[in-house]
């Protein structure tokens, strides 16, 4: 396994998308993971955040479209909904790897469909290729190559490696 960001490199981007969003974002915003991927990557922004100044109301969104596979089926499927009405909030979606975008683009859509005041949307990485949706993402950790298999960080192979404490590639 190649790592392509260390340990070190992912705590001080995380720190600078942490100042960048207590600077723009009220102080009052839901912050909405997506599980499974980026649950150990949000745990540290909700850190980060907070010695910011920020402490945002947190709950999760469950959305797939990988199914167990290694590519996109092409179709997003809610697995877990929100726990918290999310009108006339403004939201955070938190994801760890934008690469098709149905994912982001689905959940995104839903919260405003739901009557959000805005939302932004975050990533830890963001894979250089052709995206499926236009998307615009608010908040981008790292780029990595369109063939790239990311995994460690909370990102899975089959729901292994989740625990490696760096980005790598197999």
């Amino acid at each position: 396994m190649r790592t392509l960001y260390d340990e070190t490199a992912i705590a001080n981007r995380i720190d600078e998308m942490a100042q960048r969003m207590t600077d723009d974002l009220p102080a009052d915003f839901l912050m909405a993971p997506v599980l499974t991927g980026a649950f150990i990557f949000a745990a540290d922004l909700l850190r980060a955040l907070y010695k910011h100044g920020a402490d945002p109301l947190v709950d999760f969104v469950q959305l797939s479209s990988y199914g167990g596979a290694r590519a996109s089926s092409g179709v997003v499927t809610l697995l877990k909904d929100f726990s918290v009405d999310v009108k006339g909030r403004h939201v955070l979606l938190v994801d760890d790897v934008l690469d098709t975008g149905r994912s982001l683009h689905f959940g995104k859509g839903m919260i405003e469909d739901r009557g959000a005041a805005a939302v932004k949307t975050c990533v830890l990485v963001k894979k250089l290729t052709g995206h499926a949706e236009d998307l615009r993402c608010d908040y981008i950790g790292f780029e990595a190559g369109a063939d790239d298999f990311l995994i460690g960080y909370g990102m899975d192979d089959d729901s292994r490696k989740r625990g490696v404490p760096f980005i790598g590639a197999p």
